[in-house]
């Protein structure tokens, strides 16, 4: 189980922050029952699967964050990643993604 404090405290930023960028309400983050629910453990377990695959690219895992959260995608009609992800195309970017680190053109 992904712990939303201990994300919060990786990505140097709040779980109110981390919810919004999820698309998530902030209850979700701080409700034990809602921490552990299969939709806020998926959405968390998506945005760290991105986080982690960019992170080599980046640098670290901050900067992955502030990458997933502006940096525009001209294969996505230059939306960034968390707006891809809030869209509900998750799979289509971690393609992307898993493309561009193979070498492959987006």
């Amino acid at each position: 189980m992904i712990s939303p404090d201990r994300l919060a405290r990786n990505l140097r930023t709040t779980k109110n922050e981390i919810s919004q960028t999820i698309g998530i309400r902030p209850e979700s983050l701080s409700r034990k029952s809602r921490i552990a629910s299969v939709a806020t453990q998926t959405a968390l377990r998506h945005l760290v699967e991105i986080l982690n695959a960019v992170t080599p690219l980046v640098g670290n895992m901050v900067m992955a964050y502030a990458w997933f959260r502006s940096e525009p995608i001209s294969g996505f009609g230059g939306r960034t990643p968390e707006q891809i992800v809030k869209d509900g195309e998750f799979e289509g970017l971690r393609a992307h993604i898993m493309r561009r680190l193979e070498g492959g053109y987006a």
